[in-house]
């Protein structure tokens, strides 16, 4: 398998230079270039890969010919245009070598570097095989958003899943984005572990992801070095969390729970200092072994240092766990650079709009939010930046990204009964402490919705939730906004309004307010059936917020007043985020570290896995028990009738009676003769080939019922695969 990893890494190698050469003739940086072409050989490399399966089925030949037709298209690209490529490397690589770009280009190695260092390490703990050859994750939002991507990507690897069925929810199309996970699924086909198979492009991306968007801020005229620290802020970026390590410790020092309140030192003013002292001389020890997690991330309401934490480290919280947005978010960023700077050109610039159509076309199979995201983005800076290629990209957009679309929006979107009917109408998001009310989206709702935004904006809640979630992000953002909608008033308030818009290069200000607009959206619309997946979309606005923060800090920087005011700033976005990583570091705790592990498949689970691969059709229906690590389906890839339901009931499945008709199978009929017992039609209705038991679960299981183990065991079934708990029969005679 060397020699394939060779010719695969290649023939990637080819196809990324090639489309880095071949991309439209904008101008743009080498970095920028590079950057570009890698993300676009990534993304469509898995298309054409996927679209080449479709004819010839998914094996090394079709992974390799993809990447081959894939290097050869934009291989082609570049050679009829030779003359132009040449003289655009050649160019790029003088200003880059120019004397006068050294502190440019050392600026982008050393980003390139630690950011390098940094997701290698996070992302070698994302999934791993200890000694004894169990398979652990080291987060535990990776154990269980992984869970479903490995089940998805070995459905693809191992049962040949083209095209695409559900491997959740047997007898559906896979409307879940797949694109990432199949592209997984063939370096598996190359002999990848699952592991690396699904940890190597998030390190990819994400390197690409912390790049592009220091390139950005550098396109827009905020500089290299607020790139760096807006991309800082949209990985670590939180609010006032950090606040409660303070109050742990001066608990910890002795003091009382009303002396290490705000109002309890306002009441005893006398004893300030020595409460500030004992603070301070216990934080270090607190802050090297925290009693808990200050972002509120997989913490209990009762434990979360502030009353209602929804904005977690974006790192841990979905940048590591949610694979797909890795893909999504290199691939806006590609758009964003590509659109401004063919609008921005003074050549015509077709070519860069169409190609940012083809990346955005794709997103209903990658990221369907990125697609919501950059739909508003790009509406906005279009009436900005009025060019005809804007055209160009809706239309290709369109026709790429159309048949997608048109199955989702015909496809099930929940169902009353679930209460998981999407998208609906929540004023003002999460930022209500009891449960939101929701409405179903119709124009009537949609316009009752904006007037509930109105409405919450005028509340004291509204704004204490935000603040306490993402510091000065939302304050900031209305300001600029509310400066720049201010800005042609005649007299003192236009005036006002033109100093605060001056703070910031007009281009920052442009892109900066179109991602504010995302934050609108949000804010009326909940675009899936559990309303915290709207920070799908909120992480777009959050890298408009970022930006505008980050040249706020970095212009401030310079005068020592200003230095004191920006670090402010700065500390309300980071510093929650910056105790959450010192939690990582080798030395923490082992109570209070971050990294779990967690066990996401035993040796059992493996060797089980192998042994249902070996002896069951592809593509066999399996009634399991709905866990989410469920070996059978994240290593064997096999369809389940259903699988974890927290999962499918996000994704807006219409269940109908699938659930209790699952758990009427699985309990069995112990007490019903075989004539009457209603557990063989069913498993003639829903096509089940092979039954899962897990003995574990003879008594709750996970769909909340009794597993009938000994009444599975007295019927007489062949048994397929066995293990030290799980036992699978044949039930295709039954």
């Amino acid at each position: 398998m060397t020699s394939v990893w060779l010719a695969a890494a290649a023939l990637l190698l080819v196809a990324g230079t090639a489309a880095a050469g071949s991309l439209p003739q904008v101008d743009l940086r080498v970095e920028e270039r590079v950057l570009i072409g890698l993300v676009v050989t990534v993304l469509l490399g898995a298309a054409v890969t996927y679209l080449l399966a479709l004819i010839a089925g998914l094996s090394v030949a079709t992974v390799l010919g993809g990447s081959l037709l894939t290097a050869g298209a934009f291989g082609a690209l570049s050679w009829s245009r030779r003359g132009a490529v040449a003289a655009t490397w050649r160019d790029g690589w003088a200003a880059l070598m120019a004397p006068a770009a050294l502190r440019h280009r050392v600026r982008v190695a050393s980003t390139a570097a630690v950011s390098i260092l940094l997701f290698a390490a996070l992302f070698a703990h994302t999934l791993k095989t200890d000694s004894l050859g169990n398979i652990n994750a080291g987060f535990e939002t990776v154990w269980a958003d992984w869970s479903q991507h490995l089940s998805t990507a070995s459905s693809f690897a191992v049962a040949h899943n083209v095209p695409a069925q559900n491997p959740l929810f047997s007898g559906q199309d896979l409307r879940y984005p797949y694109l990432p996970d199949f592209q997984s699924a063939t370096l598996m086909i190359l002999g990848a572990s699952p592991a690396v198979a699904l940890a190597l492009p998030g390190v990819v991306l994400s390197v690409c992801i912390v790049l592009l968007i220091a390139a950005l801020a550098a396109r827009l005229g905020a500089g290299w070095g607020a790139g760096v620290l807006t991309a800082a802020i949209c990985l670590v970026g939180g609010g006032l969390g950090f606040t409660g390590i303070l109050a742990d410790s001066c608990l910890h020092h002795g003091f009382s729970a009303a002396q290490c309140t705000w109002s309890g030192l306002a009441a005893h003013p006398g004893d300030i200092p020595a409460i500030v002292a004992g603070t301070l001389h216990d934080l270090p020890g607190l802050i090297a072994a925290q009693p808990r997690a200050y972002d509120g991330l997989l913490t209990s309401s009762a434990m979360q240092p502030l009353p209602n934490q929804q904005w977690y480290t974006p790192l841990f919280a979905w940048w590591l766990p949610q694979r797909s947005i890795l893909y999504g978010f290199s691939g806006a960023l590609v758009v964003l650079i590509l659109v401004i700077g063919a609008a921005r050109s003074t050549r015509r610039g077709w070519e860069s709009f169409a190609l940012a159509g083809v990346v955005l076309g794709l997103m209903p199979l990658i990221h369907i939010h990125t697609l919501i995201a950059m739909a508003i983005v790009c509406a906005v800076l279009a009436v900005r930046w009025r060019h005809r290629g804007w055209l160009v990209t809706l239309a290709v957009t369109a026709a790429i990204a159309g048949p997608r679309l048109a199955t989702l929006i015909a496809g099930p979107h929940g169902a009353v009964v679930d209460g998981n009917v999407f998208p609906t109408i929540e004023p003002g998001w999460m930022y209500l402490t009891s449960a939101p009310p929701r409405a179903a989206l119709s124009a009537v709702s949609l316009v009752g919705g904006v007037g509930g935004l109105l409405r919450a904006l005028l509340t004291p809640q509204y704004w204490t939730f935000w603040i306490e979630n993402t510091g000065v992000a939302v304050p900031l953002c209305v300001v600029v906004a509310a400066a720049a909608a201010g800005a042609a008033l005649p007299g003192r308030a236009g005036a006002a309004a033109r100093r605060v818009t001056a703070l910031f290069p007009r281009d920052v200000l442009h892109v900066g307010l179109a991602f504010v607009a995302v934050f609108a959206v949000a804010n009326v619309v909940v675009f899936q059936s559990w309303d915290w997946d709207n920070t799908k979309l909120l992480a777009y606005w959050y890298l408009g917020a970022a930006l505008l923060i980050s040249t706020l800090v970095v212009r401030w920087w310079r005068r020592w007043w200003r230095g004191v005011a920006a670090a402010a700033i700065a500390s309300t976005v980071l510093l929650t985020g910056i105790l959450v990583l010192l939690r990582f570091l080798p030395w923490t705790p082992a109570g209070d570290a971050i990294g779990g592990p967690y066990t996401a498949a035993t040796v059992a689970d493996a060797t089980l896995a192998a042994q249902v691969a070996s002896v069951t059709p592809a593509n066999a229906v399996f009634l399991t028990e709905g866990k989410p690590n469920d070996p059978v389906l994240t290593l064997a890839g096999r369809t389940a009738v259903m699988g974890y339901y927290g999962w499918l009931w996000s994704y807006g499945t219409d269940f109908g009676s699938r659930p209790q008709d699952v758990r009427t199978m699985l309990e069995g009929c112990p007490t019903l003769s075989r004539a009457a017992c209603p557990v063989f039609g069913l498993l003639r209705t829903y096509r089940v080939d092979y039954v899962e038991i897990d003995n574990r679960l003879g008594d709750a299981g996970i769909l909340d019922s009794r597993v009938g183990v000994s009444w599975w065991s007295s019927q007489g079934f062949p048994v397929v695969a066995r293990s030290d708990h799980i036992t699978v029969y044949d039930v295709r005679a039954g």
